[in-house]
């Protein structure tokens, strides 16, 4: 009897360490392999289980506690790639490279304030800060706190800034031109130094923290001269400014004011 019960319970145990498996593959770019890339072993939470480092030939090996679980691949400058792995071993990975520019970092920011957006949330009052940066005579971009719901890497890319009349018709839409990776601190606490670091990964955030604090990222909208004036012109066009689409309910909808235009102004008249 005792054999028998044995027998069972290491029977049971075979499904969870099935899933247990060695997992390899390599790692390129655009120019070649790529060194020192983190690879993760994550759930559908993000959970980080193990993880390994790619050594200088673009090659990992490491075990996997699930076969069912996903890969993430981070690189400082790349985009964050995940895999299902579906109970494979072997792995050839592509990453590209991330939309960054190095201007952004260093634009000269002609305005920041706490006042430029306004806007409910949940009921609640919000007001965040958020930058304007010049890029050129005829372009700006617009960067806003967003408040992350969930432990990612990276902001997902394919972001727009959705600009409704008062009537909630799309008046235009700003693209997201630079990928972010969420910074954990306050938006009133976040400085420029804060975001350059934030455009090379160097102040990541790393899976699996206990930390209590949330996560913002802090995408920049392209928008031009002239659809900054038209906005001055006719402050009716601009009813709401939301991220994404309106109808998204875990994002942040702005409801522009009256001192939102003053500052479209003051903006415009910076030379």
């Amino acid at each position: 009897m005792r054999h028998y019960i044995l027998f069972l319970i290491l029977l049971c145990c075979v499904p969870a360490w099935a899933q247990r498996q060695n997992v390899s593959g390599t790692v390129k770019g655009p120019d070649g392999v790529i060194a020192k890339v983190y690879v993760r072993e994550i759930d559908a939470n993000h959970r980080v289980f193990n993880q390994t480092t790619t050594d200088r030939n673009g090659l990992f090996s490491f075990l996997v506690r699930d076969a069912q679980h996903s890969l993430q691949f981070y690189a400082p400058g790349y985009r964050t790639f995940s895999h299902k792995m579906l109970g494979e071993k072997s792995f050839r990975v592509t990453m590209e490279k991330r939309r960054t520019s190095s201007y952004v970092a260093t634009a000269k920011v002609i305005l920041t304030s706490e006042q430029l957006f306004c806007g409910h949330y949940l009921g609640e009052v919000v007001r965040r800060k958020a930058w304007i940066e010049k890029m050129c005579d005829t372009l700006y971009t617009i960067i806003l706190p967003i408040e992350m719901t969930r432990l990612v890497d990276e902001y997902p890319t394919g972001r727009q800034l959705i600009i409704l009349d008062q009537m909630g018709r799309q008046v235009m839409q700003c693209e997201n031109v630079v990928d972010v990776y969420p910074l954990r601190d306050d938006p009133d606490k976040i400085d420029q130094m804060c975001l350059a670091q934030s455009y090379t990964g160097t102040d990541r955030i790393p899976g699996g923290s206990e930390d209590d604090k949330k996560l913002y990222a802090y995408p920049h909208f392209q928008i031009s001269r002239s659809q900054l004036e038209l906005l001055c012109e006719k402050p009716e066009l601009l009813g709401r400014l939301a991220v994404d689409t309106y109808r998204a309910d875990n994002y942040w909808n702005f409801f522009p004011t009256e001192k939102t235009i003053s500052l479209f102004r003051k903006v415009l008249e910076d030379r």
